[in-house]
């Protein structure tokens, strides 16, 4: 079976944001979350991050912070995930900015050839995820193509709770449900 990967809301309150994460992880145990966090000054991202930290990694759950490098390697993050919309730097450059000791994610949507790239760039795991909620099978597909091809760990993104038994089934090392989680965590168990 595979673990579970939580990915937040963009969040743009910390303070508020406090509670819920606190809830949900008090239903489950992920193996990792990833921070969104929502267009604000570089201070009040560092205060969300330093805030939420200690909730996150108290409970041994990798903290990858989404699309800020800098900010993940400055705050004692455990790494950073590359969402497709991140165009600041290659994932070469990225790499090189949190070295060898973070983990490095890549989200690359449905491509196998951005897959494979992210990979040799120096990737830690690759993230397939539908570009629309009718790809299940499509993400599933690739999923299995390549758990058995390639022994860099895959993460599947999940739209429903329905999605859970299909992906692990498809051989994803971790299954990321999508942030409606937060609103009802027990109808993603599975």
């Amino acid at each position: 079976m595979s673990d579970l990967y939580l990915v937040t809301p963009a969040v743009s309150d910390a303070q508020a944001f406090l509670p819920v994460l606190e809830a949900g992880l008090a239903h489950h145990q992920p193996a990792a979350l990833l921070l969104r966090l929502a267009d604000m000054p570089a201070s009040a991202a560092r205060q969300a991050v330093l805030l939420l930290k200690p909730v996150i990694q108290a409970r041994d759950i990798a903290l990858i912070l989404e699309n800020a490098p800098t900010l993940a390697q400055q705050t004692g993050c455990d790494g950073v995930h590359l969402s497709p919309s991140y165009t600041a730097d290659s994932v070469k450059d990225v790499r090189r900015i949190i070295g060898p000791d973070l983990q490095l994610g890549v989200a690359v949507g449905e491509s196998r050839d951005a897959a494979m790239c992210a990979g040799e760039d120096g990737a830690d795991y690759i993230c397939f995820g539908a570009e629309d909620d009718a790809a299940l099978e499509t993400v599933s597909a690739l999923t299995r193509w390549w758990s058995l091809m390639m022994e860099l760990p895959v993460v599947a993104q999940a739209q429903t709770p329905s999605d859970l038994a299909v992906l692990n089934a498809s051989g994803a090392d971790f299954v990321m449900p999508s942030e409606q989680w937060w609103l009802q965590p027990d109808a993603w168990q599975g």
